[in-house]
């Protein structure tokens, strides 16, 4: 058996439905955010810091390859001199082995952070997922239905009592009874005369009757 809400305001189902509306865009307009910020994250990820540190190896890998053949003529120059020294060539060389071997950590640092950043996306979906469906799906129901029930108030509210009939004139009564007094009245002066027409035609019927019986009787009497 459903039971009887008492609404003791319509202002405050009304309030109460706007702040829902509210909640529901600002919770929406939250997740669109968070969406959009991961596929940024994943698209720098992937493509900007991979591609970039990727670049990086191959251009030092060349610096590398420059800096050990700079040595190496140099070191062709210095035989048999003591005034000619390489020291300046083997230093270029460490320091582009060095930015070489950062490059080559950071690829393999980028590549071990996306299954991760995966695994971390994938994780907030499933949670997300449930109150994206309620924003979109239950809440928005929610809304509607109070919004019927606000509207559904307020026309019961708008409504009127109907107004009281109006009362007849007491002529009007007395001449009603009067015409039912004077058909009753004449309908008992029909019926009056009826039974007394119906008397006076059934009365010379009897009186005959009983002569042809008294006749009878004084036959039988005197058979002479």
């Amino acid at each position: 058996m459903s039971k009887a809400a008492r609404v003791l305001s319509v202002e405050a189902l009304t309030d109460f439905r706007n702040s829902m509306i509210k909640f529901n865009e600002e919770a929406r307009g939250a997740l669109s955010g968070v969406d959009m910020e991961l596929r940024r994250m994943r698209d720098w990820l992937e493509r900007d810091q991979l591609g970039y540190w990727q670049m990086q190896v191959k251009r030092r890998s060349e610096e590398v390859m420059n800096a050990r053949t700079e040595l190496a003529r140099r070191k062709i120059a210095a035989q048999g001199s003591d005034t000619i020294s390489d020291t300046e060539q083997k230093e270029k060389l460490r320091e582009a082995m060095r930015r070489l071997r950062i490059a080559e950590e950071k690829v393999a640092l980028v590549k071990r952070l996306i299954p991760v950043l995966h695994h971390t996306i994938a994780e907030y979906k499933s949670c997300a997922s449930p109150l994206a469906d309620h924003l979109s799906g239950g809440m928005e129901k929610s809304i509607h239905r109070i919004g019927a029930m606000v509207k559904s108030l307020e026309g019961y509210l708008a409504l009127r009592a109907p107004s009281a009939p109006s009362a007849e004139a007491p002529g009007g009564s007395g001449s009603s009874s009067g015409s039912s007094a004077s058909a009753g009245g004449s309908a008992r002066t029909g019926g009056v005369s009826e039974s007394t027409s119906a008397d006076g035609q059934a009365a010379p019927a009897a009186v005959g009757e009983r002569q042809s019986v008294a006749a009878e009787a004084e036959t039988v009497a005197n058979p002479s």
